[in-house]
């Protein structure tokens, strides 16, 4: 069965004036904060709420969850980050992931002195289930999976995913920070279980890569191990009043999701007919291609100020470009680009 690491449970939590006071205060005199620069810094000069309650109730509500489900951190990094230090015990515990996919998550468990157990993908880029499993053992508590994938935008069909959940005894980890361009914008919502753990971000969809705000839903439990442990105020509040603001303006982000996957329909078709270059099928706000010597494509748009993301040194991704889609004008001129780097 999932489980943490049983000594986060006894460490009593950090806590601060406010998170003990309930109510409306009359002076904050607590937490040695400069009164004066209420002048210049009005909406950050105070220390922001720990619990992000306003915040966790708002995208609680957006989904159709409680919010004591939802948590919030700095960009999803930082909840991948609290994951694997929750879960599994350096010098002994191994990450079960895929490769190619998002190279942070074996990344952080490096730094944390976990192993990483890559299970590569199939050559279409689905979900080698059987193998997965084979990789798994007692000392693998958890297991993170990019869906839709990066860089592949793949987005694995709902009966691998629940194939694999069933027979993992351990955590499963849903990134899904592509989630909202993909034809299941609700993700695994109505399909998790308690032992399923969703990656949400602001930072794709949402339009709000410069804030870092990225949230979990999750078990009751995962919630309340990570309020009890995570940093005491990780979310700036500008932070946190950004994302409340843009939940408000849900039917904008919508339209521009639509407008996205418009271009992406657009974007793959044209780099199709370009000759030698393979269009593989994207579930994301990017495209993977592959192109006869990549790398020499990639420096040729750098020269022309264009900047993609070379994705060649990853198993299965020789010679590719990652591509995101951007706005019209945009893609017409990185197609112009490409077709004279091609045809040259």
């Amino acid at each position: 069965m999932p489980r943490f690491r049983p000594h986060l449970q006894a460490i009593p939590p950090y806590s601060s004036a406010r998170e003990e006071f309930s109510g409306s205060a009359r002076l904050f005199l607590d937490a040695n904060e400069n009164p004066y620069a209420e002048t210049w810094e009005p909406e950050a000069y105070r220390y922001p709420d720990p619990y992000h309650t306003a915040l966790r109730e708002a995208i609680a509500a957006h989904w159709g969850v409680s919010p004591q489900e939802v948590a919030c951190g700095a960009g999803s990094d930082e909840l991948i980050d609290w994951l694997l230090r929750a879960v599994a015990e350096p010098g002994q515990d191994a990450l079960l992931t895929v490769t190619p996919s998002y190279g942070v998550y074996a990344t952080y468990a490096r730094i944390h002195g976990l192993g990483v157990r890559e299970v590569r993908l199939e050559p279409d880029f689905s979900l080698p289930v059987d193998s997965l499993l084979a990789a798994a053992g007692a000392n693998t508590p958890l297991a993170i999976l990019c869906r839709p994938n990066n860089p592949t935008g793949t987005l694995w069909p709902a009966e691998t995913i629940e194939a694999f959940v069933q027979k993992f005894d351990g955590w499963v980890v849903l990134d899904e920070a592509y989630i909202e361009f993909s034809s299941e914008p609700r993700g695994w919502l109505e399909k998790r279980t308690s032992q399923c753990i969703l990656l949400r971000t602001f930072s794709k969809a949402w339009g709000m890569a410069g804030w870092r705000v990225g949230y979990m839903i999750a078990d009751p439990e995962v919630v309340s191990l990570y309020y009890r442990t995570k940093l005491p105020y990780n979310l700036s509040q500008p932070a946190q009043a950004r994302a409340l603001s843009v939940l408000k303006r849900w039917p904008l982000v919508q339209e521009s999701i639509q407008r996205l996957q418009a271009e992406r329909t657009r974007l793959a078709q044209a780099l199709a007919a370009l000759p030698g270059v393979r269009v593989y099928p994207s579930e994301a706000n990017f495209l993977l291609i592959r192109v006869p010597d990549a790398l020499a494509v990639y420096k040729r748009l750098l020269e022309q100020g264009i900047v993609v993301r070379y994705r060649g040194t990853l198993p299965l991704c020789e010679d590719t470009l990652r591509l995101t889609v951007g706005r019209p004008e945009e893609n017409d001129t990185l197609l112009e680009a490409l077709c004279r780097i091609i045809s040259s």
